[in-house]
């Protein structure tokens, strides 16, 4: 049986499930092992690690620890209960189809920007803030005209291009984030910019750790950290750089329970901003397919985030993460209860749980179908979602259908 239990309560010849780590880049070699002395529960515990999954068919049981249907169950409920409380920001001004046209060239634009900036900083250049600020710019006018159509496009991405796409990533799900909580749209563009360098100072990790195709080891992984104290001093000597700006940057591996790095930072010490990149640079890591970890479908990361809100995140700010992109967000394959399979095409604004979807595949006669739009907000649709999809596993890629 898998159980939930606190580090504290970790004992040697237990047997790890899942560390439940919120970060990609952690230290550990597999997420699954046996603890052999005392000496790795202090390991786990010095890397902020609060709570771990144990499977207690190969090691000790602790009895009163709640299982992870337990978990999984309150984690739905919790799910259910935002989607039909939390409302959206206005209607937008351009369907997800007519702005996914021009959202289209402002990503292509933005990695390529993004992409070059990076390079120089690689080449000792100092950033030209002139270059990157019309990139923002057009992210928030898309975010602003459809903020699912330009979002429905971050998880695709090159193995070899990660670095700087998933920075694109991460200054654009900033500004949605920043749009769905009205924030002036000057500061927007501040953060937004800080995300898209939020990463710059991986430029200076060695090149055989930044693109090393599997997991870190111990040094390397302390390597890799120093990574938010390069980039902050080089961002630092950028002319007319914002103090909001550097906050993105130095505190988006920062946690809310003070586990996170490079300072320690606690609370209300890291800054709103610091606090939202957090949360979005998780999110985009654990979405996308990397050489060594395949990207996990939104939904799931989603619920991972509440999760660990008990520790590393702000829940206030996770309830508005997912307020700004959706319980099932743009692209997102879903089972519905009559047995198809759709894609979500637009999300309601009254109602996170009853998305536009279109129908694509009859996953009882394994046939494709002509695709077809429902409205499951609508008074007349009864059917409903019953839960999401991966797809690699049922063959389906939403892309085509979006």
């Amino acid at each position: 049986m898998i159980k939930k239990i606190d580090v504290a309560n970790l004992k040697p010849k237990m047997f790890i499930h899942d560390i439940n780590c919120p970060w990609i880049d952690h230290p550990f070699l597999r997420n699954s092992f046996f603890i052999e002395s005392a000496q790795d529960i202090e390991r786990i515990a010095a890397y902020g690690i609060r709570q771990v999954y144990i499977d207690t068919a190969l090691g000790p049981d602790m009895p009163e620890a709640p299982t992870v249907h337990d978990i999984n169950r309150q984690l739905d409920a919790h799910m259910q209960h935002l989607g039909r409380t939390l409302k959206r920001v206005p209607p937008p001004l351009l369907s997800v189809e007519k702005e996914r046209v021009k959202a289209k060239q402002v990503c292509r634009e933005a990695n390529r920007i993004v992409h070059n900036v990076l390079q120089d900083c690689r080449l000792g250049k100092q950033v030209e803030l002139e270059q990157v600020e019309p990139v923002v710019s057009g992210i928030i006018d898309s975010i602003f005209r459809n903020p699912d159509a330009i979002v429905s496009l971050l998880r695709i991405k090159q193995a070899d291009k990660y670095t700087f796409q998933h920075s694109v990533a991460v200054g654009t799900l900033l500004i949605s984030f920043c749009r769905a909580l009205d924030i002036d749209r000057k500061l927007i563009e501040q953060v937004g910019l800080g995300g898209l360098l939020h990463d710059i100072g991986k430029m200076q990790v060695p090149t055989n750790i930044l693109n090393k195709p599997g997991k870190l080891t111990e040094s390397e992984f302390e390597i890799m950290k120093n990574h938010v104290r390069y980039g902050c001093q080089f961002l630092e000597k950028t002319p007319n750089i914002s103090p909001v700006t550097l906050n993105v940057a130095a505190e988006h591996h920062e946690c809310f329970d003070g586990s996170g790095y490079p300072l320690g930072l606690k609370g209300d010490e890291i800054s709103l901003y610091g606090q939202m990149a957090s949360v979005v640079d998780v999110y985009d890591a654990l979405t996308s397919t990397r050489i060594y970890h395949a990207g996990i479908e939104p939904t799931e990361v989603l619920r991972k985030l509440l999760e660990w809100s008990d520790h590393h995140f702000n829940l206030t700010l996770v309830h508005q993460f997912i307020r700004s992109i959706g319980i099932y967000p743009v692209g997102t394959l879903v089972r519905l209860e009559s047995g198809y399979l759709a894609v979500v095409v637009e999300q309601h604004h009254e109602n996170l749980l009853h998305p536009r979807v279109r129908v694509v595949f009859n996953s009882r006669t394994r046939r494709y179908t002509p695709p077809a739009d429902f409205d499951l907000s609508k008074p007349g649709c009864n059917d409903r979602i019953a839960s999401f999809e991966v797809p690699a596993k049922c063959g389906v890629d939403p892309q085509r259908f979006i």
